[in-house]
């Protein structure tokens, strides 16, 4: 049995939590900067509560950890649980920027240790059927790839009275480092990546408010090997009855190929019970429309199950940390192309 750590009791927490205890691992030792959080959390699962990450690493009694910190934190806590030879499942993004973030997944190469970078929405049964039929449908053509979430009041004129608006650096900034595009736009990078691969070149656009110190709305065009594009729309809106579910959670991939169509609709991210992602596949060479449903399930779950199955069986990670790195790459050079206005060559640090 694998016996976890859990460092960081947010919101995020529960679905990481529960996975673990579904798949059979043991939740042995919990950490949050909140005493009482962390204590709640132990007692469920008779475990130990600390304060300092550094006492779920110094724990024998402690295999895996899921860092669930800000993303600020990551690259300290992830270092030093490599140092430790912890497993680990590291939340998105990896860290807080793509230096950091290749300075760790680099770190966790050498020292061979099973370090997984949190994408949940890879393991959606619709994306695992869509990943399969990709394979036979030849050539990449193009990508349309959106996620526009509900925010209401940030395209109001003037902003609303938002005491948290007003601080500097907001609570965006500080707890996750960017505005739309690291929130909801780091998700489908990932699912673009393990869909089309790396891009070779990409061009972004971005809008901010003179009152706002985050992006409420991200474009890009990421160009691929053999003239494919993909095209990336991120926004925080206030269309309260747009998208699969009619309230307001507007994410879907269109992947056109040679040999046909894909149509992927996910499901609000914390809300994954209530309805199952939808894929729809045409198929030009047979003239067949085929609809792919699934039950509504929990894509952490699945996701937390497939971590513990990978680890004890000692195969590599997926999303893996340079996975991780891939994605904060990319928002990288999205960012510098909005800001300076040109088209950013990527270049690896990997390769």
């Amino acid at each position: 049995m694998v016996k976890v750590g859990i460092i960081g009791c947010g919101n995020i927490a529960r679905f990481h939590y529960e996975g673990y205890e579904k798949a059979g691992a043991q939740i042995t030792h919990v950490c949050d900067i909140r005493q009482e959080a962390a204590t709640a959390l132990a007692q469920r699962y008779g475990a130990k509560a600390s304060t300092d990450y550094r006492a779920v690493l110094a724990d024998p009694n402690v295999d895996l950890v899921s860092i669930l910190t800000f993303g600020s934190t990551h690259l300290e806590i992830g270092l030093a649980a490599v140092a430790a030879g912890k497993a680990v499942v590291c939340e998105k993004t990896l860290t807080d920027g793509p230096a950091a973030s290749a300075t760790l997944a680099r770190a966790a190469a050498q020292a061979r240790t099973f370090f997984a970078t949190g994408y949940m929405k890879r393991y959606f049964p619709a994306a695992q059927q869509a990943k399969k039929l990709l394979a036979g449908m030849g050539p990449l053509v193009s990508i349309h790839a959106r996620t526009w979430q509900p925010f209401p009041g940030l395209f109001e004129q003037p902003l609303p009275e938002w005491e948290w608006l007003r601080q500097r650096p907001s609570p965006v900034i500080r707890n996750y480092g960017g505005g739309v595009l690291v929130c909801g736009g780091s998700h489908i990078l990932d699912l673009l990546h393990w869909f089309a691969g790396r891009p070779l070149r990409v061009s972004g656009q971005m809008r901010f408010r003179p009152e706002l110190d985050f992006d409420i709305q991200a474009n890009a065009l990421l160009a691929y090997e053999n003239d494919a594009v993909a095209h990336l729309e991120c926004c925080w809106h206030s269309l309260r009855f747009a998208g699969y579910e009619r309230k307001g959670w507007d994410e879907r991939l269109e992947i056109n190929t040679t040999d046909g169509r894909l149509d992927f609709y996910t499901v609000k991210w914390d809300e994954p019970e209530k309805n199952g992602a939808l894929l729809v596949h045409q198929d030009a060479v047979t003239g067949t429309t085929t609809e792919y449903r699934y039950p509504a399930v929990n894509p952490f779950h699945l996701e937390m199950a497939e971590m513990l199955r990978r680890y004890e069986a000692g195969e590599a990670p997926e999303p893996s940390a340079w996975d991780g790195y891939v994605v904060d790459e990319t928002i990288a050079a999205i960012t510098t192309s909005a800001r300076e206005k040109r088209t950013v060559e990527m270049c690896w640090q990997d390769r």
